[in-house]
């Protein structure tokens, strides 16, 4: 069987409901705190408290949405097809969908992580309140952080990801669902890419000359899912 990469950025969350941090404004969380403050590696010490509170927000915010028909039909081609899930995203909605071993290249929102001892815990949607809650192993505080890639911050799991397209064959299939391609090199990676590519964004984006894929949907996540399912079950069945 042919393999199968699904690859998603925010887009695919924001159907749910999930503001973004390009497309927010207003009263969005990501309108009322500076990035460059609570996510920003170089800085977050400095502003301990402010980050959790951003975070712990954050956190109650995702457990107030739900997967939608993007999220649940990338479960479906997991089971169907044993597709590879593999997101930029740090909300658990795949998993909510009924997904399994998706790989988060950016962290977890549902997660902490100490600095002080490497280690990792399920946090869930509650708040981490800096006056009660410590690293369960070490005891730590002001090294416990969200387990999010910030700014200025290696992301270790971009390792897996490139090994991961780089094992893409001729023979295989490359799905990339609400990407800017301001972050990940999307560009690069579909002119590079042996694999058949599709693209599904909410539109064109300057950043992904969509010439590089093979195929190319525009239109909000959730609504072109059935349009994106039909077109993958067309590719898989002539391989």
């Amino acid at each position: 069987m042919r393999q199968f990469v699904l690859l998603t950025g925010s887009g695919i969350s924001a159907d749910s409901g999930l503001d973004t941090f390009r497309s927010s404004g207003g009263q969005s969380l990501w309108a009322r705190y500076d990035p460059d403050v609570v996510c920003n590696f170089d800085v977050w010490e400095e502003n301990f408290e402010l980050v959790h509170e951003f975070y712990s927000k954050r956190r109650m915010e995702l457990a107030d949405v739900e997967p939608n028909a993007a999220h649940k039909m990338a479960a479906e081609w997991q089971k169907k097809y044993g597709a590879e899930l593999i997101t930029q995203n740090v909300d658990d909605l795949f998993e909510r969908a009924g997904a399994r071993n998706v790989l988060h290249v950016h962290g977890r929102l549902t997660a902490l992580r100490c600095l002080a001892c490497e280690t990792e815990w399920e946090w869930g949607y509650q708040a981490f309140e800096p006056a009660r809650d410590r690293c369960p192993h070490c005891g730590g505080l002001h090294e416990v952080k969200p387990d999010v890639v910030f700014f200025n911050e290696k992301a270790p799991l971009y390792q897996k990801l490139w090994e991961r397209l780089d094992s893409l064959s001729h023979d295989d299939l490359l799905v990339i669902i609400g990407t800017s391609g301001n972050v990940l090199p999307i560009a690069g990676i579909a002119r590079h890419s042996r694999a058949v590519t599709i693209l599904s964004n909410l539109a064109s984006e300057p950043a992904i000359p969509e010439d590089f894929f093979d195929h190319v949907l525009h239109g909000r996540a959730a609504e072109t899912a059935p349009r994106l399912d039909a077109l993958v079950a067309r590719i898989l069945s002539e391989s």
